[in-house]
């Protein structure tokens, strides 16, 4: 009985700890629950548990391999002819990837099936390590240092996942223990049977107390700083960040992680871009903060500091604001004219116009007008006008700059007649061309050496609006438009309570957001939004149907002036993208399927792989009954007795029975007699040294007696 409930206390403790592995893999990868791959490792643990042949737990376990990844990616069921194709077709897929290092390629499914055969053979070794030989120490180890490292280098908190597995791997090293010193030749065992179920109880009683101890005791702070950032910085890996605002933008690039966490909630009529901040100088990696800035300190009440457009419309709207927690920043919309809160002093930021509060702020009220955007007005606007130093202010770039963002950017805007259309032609082709996706968990970091921009736009097409907005204002600029690049908050879905005229918008960190600013003369800076599958939030008034049909007015005096870099030969365009810097899609011939040749498609050479691959897995993991099965055939045709014997040994070594120098041949064969609890090698050994001895010097036939002895060494083997 007690061996009994050691045995099922050893089951559930393997189950819990194996489980240790599950739990971060899903959160990590967001399945939608563990319970799946739980109840995997606890069949699989018991199939071992209750020794099971390979036979039967092969077969076992690749139908649950098939039955728990479909249960999670199965569109159509498990049981459907879909998941069955889809499933061979997502290993082929995978393994194909894996071979050709395109670790990027690799699909969610794929890992989920390596991740359930990874622990097919952890809960083998688990068994061996505690059935067989009584300890358990190398998987803890293992364990733990999993739980480790997904701690360090991943999101997933592993806190109490270590306190968890700790008290488990005890638990179990104390079973094991308790197991080995019980077994046979080993000590006596008379002091555990008279000290019983106390003895057990005492050692769960004093891990109880150190676990109790060590969580209430207080902790004494770190004395040396936390490695880990600087090791990840050394090293270049990848770690993500939070969406959210921030102040630092010298290094963008990299994969961000969602923020659902509410920032503040505006009450207004419409929805704004809730601007915090401008910056101006690319460094091909980010945003340099200024050296020397311009600061004003205004009052609540007073005129508003920083006025973005030159002419606003209608009448005076108000927009009340109420952060979460009290803040040290102020975001404003487009058209603000004055602040209105209980704090009193406010520092204005002329330079990137920011605006702090004196200290902190929790709710204020903003009036706005609405800025006047006339589309018609900014296509004629005179950039003769502008100063050399305001353009080359806002018309910098690094030196470094590959020369392809500027062929670029006259390619895309070399049919756009006003600086205006070159701005929207540049707009369109980032959010509307199909030529990039937006992602904030596939975006990549900008290698060393590499421009942020450069990157962006020719090599992975993948990013959020840090990557769309930073590389309009890039190429704006190559074609010497003054653009800048601006930061806060998009409008959010805004709910009308009751009667209410006002929508109440609630902002998230998920509605930090970045976008380009361009200046007209005679409108002041325009937000225009790239971003793919976001919208500009801002009133942009159309030209009339007459203004638009008039012919272009060929006076000097209105035209618009060419930019410095229009001038430049356009370059002739990729070969597969047209002049719009658009994919053209490739005309399909029509085929007559009445005339359509047979072609062998690409997956059947996959077939003789895979036939190839389960033919060595086969020989792998069946080797030893494979040698059994040789050696029982050879006995068949009366065959010399030493070369049997001497198969006989490689047998025996493969089932882990190796005869070390130091042993004697009939040393060895009472070590092999003794772990299989027979008499039959000792037997075999004592004729084979006869043989050897003998003055005889021709092969000896085996006799019937010999071969029944090496049979029933084999079937003690393959018990």
């Amino acid at each position: 009985m007690k061996r009994r409930l050691s045995f099922l206390l050893l089951f559930i403790l393997s189950v819990l700890l194996i489980s240790e592995w599950i739990y971060p893999f899903a959160e990590l990868t967001e399945l939608a629950t563990a319970n799946w791959i739980i109840l995997f490792i606890t069949i699989s643990l018991a199939s071992f548990f209750i020794h099971l042949r390979f036979y039967w737990t092969i077969p076992l376990h690749l139908v649950m391999v098939y039955v728990v990844s479909g249960i999670y990616y199965a569109k159509d069921g498990v049981l459907s002819s879909s998941w069955f194709s889809s499933f061979f077709q997502i290993s082929f897929n995978g393994f194909r990837d894996m071979v050709q290092f395109r670790p990027s390629d690799i699909s969610m499914n794929f890992i989920l099936i390596v991740f359930l055969i990874a622990l097919w053979l952890l809960c083998y070794i688990t068994t061996y390590s505690i059935l067989r030989k009584q300890r358990i120490m190398s998987v803890l180890v293992l364990t733990v240092a999993y739980l480790a490292v997904i701690n360090t280098f991943t999101d997933y908190n592993s806190n109490w996942a270590i306190v968890r597995t700790v008290l488990e791997g005890f638990l179990l090293l104390h079973l094991a223990l308790t197991s080995r010193i019980a077994a046979p030749n080993r000590l006596n065992i008379d002091s555990m049977k008279r000290n019983g179920i106390i003895y057990h109880l005492l050692i769960v009683a004093v891990l109880a107390v150190f676990v109790f101890s060590s969580l209430m005791l207080p902790k004494k702070a770190p004395i040396w700083p936390d490695p880990v950032p600087t090791i990840k910085n050394a090293l270049g890996i990848n770690t993500t960040r939070t969406v959210g605002y921030s102040e630092d933008d010298t290094k963008l690039g990299g994969s961000l992680k969602k923020d659902n966490a509410t920032v503040f909630t505006a009450r207004a009529d419409n929805g704004h871009y809730w601007r915090i901040e401008s910056k101006r100088i690319y460094t091909g990696t980010g945003w340099a903060d200024e050296k020397s800035s311009e600061l004003q300190q205004f009052s609540a009440g007073e005129d508003f500091p920083v006025q973005l457009t030159e002419e606003t419309t209608g009448d005076m709207k108000t927009a009340e604001i109420s952060f979460q927690a009290s803040s040290d920043y102020v975001p404003y919309p487009y058209g603000t004219q004055t602040i209105n809160s209980a704090v009193d002093s406010f520092n204005a930021n002329l330079t990137t116009e920011k605006i702090t509060p004196e200290n902190t702020i929790k709710n204020y009220t903003i009036q706005l007008k609405t800025p006047v955007y006339d589309i018609e007005k900014m296509q004629s606007a005179d950039f003769s006008s502008l100063s050399s130093a305001f353009v080359s202010k806002y018309t910098q770039t690094p030196s470094e700059l590959p020369n392809r963002v500027t062929k670029l950017a006259n390619k895309i805007t070399k049919d756009a007649d006003s600086i205006y259309d070159k701005t929207k032609a540049i707009e369109s082709y980032l959010s509307s061309s199909g030529n990039f996706t937006y992602s904030t968990d596939d975006a990549k970091e900008t290698p060393s050496g590499a421009d942020y921009v450069d990157q962006f736009l020719f090599e992975t097409k993948i990013g959020y609006c840090d990557n769309f907005s930073t590389s309009m204002v890039v190429m704006l600029r190559s074609l010497g438009i003054p653009a800048r690049w601006a930061k806060g908050y998009t409008p959010a879905d805004g709910e009308k309570k009751g009667n209410d005229s006002k929508a109440t918008f609630t902002i998230t960190n998920n509605n930090a957001h970045s976008w380009p600013e361009v200046f007209f003369p005679g409108t002041g800076w325009v937000p225009f939004e790239p971003t793919a599958t976001f919208s500009n939030p801002e009133d942009f008034k159309e030209p009339t149907t007459e203004t638009a049909n008039k012919p272009e007015n060929t006076d000097d005096s209105t035209s618009t002036p060419e930019t410095p870099n229009e001038t430049e030969k356009t370059p002739e365009p990729d070969a597969g993208s047209s002049s719009t810097g658009e994919t053209p899609k490739k005309e399909q011939p029509k085929t007559d399927t009445a005339k359509t040749t047979f072609e062998i498609p690409s997956w059947v050479w996959w077939i003789p792989v895979g036939f190839i691959v389960l033919i060595l897995a086969f020989v792998v993991l069946f080797r030893r009954q494979i040698r059994s099965y040789l050696l029982l055939q050879s006995l068949k045709k009366n065959s010399d007795f030493s070369k049997i014997y001497l198969k006989l040994l490689k047998l025996l070594a493969s089932y882990g029975y190796v005869r070390q120098p130091s042993e004697t041949m009939r040393h060895f064969a009472n070590r092999v007699d003794l772990h299989l609890k027979t008499a039959d090698f000792s037997k075999l050994t004592k004729i084979y040294e006869e043989y050897i001895y003998s003055s005889k010097s021709s092969e000896q036939t085996i006799t019937s007696h010999e071969t029944k002895l090496i049979q029933q060494i084999i079937a003690f083997l393959n018990k």
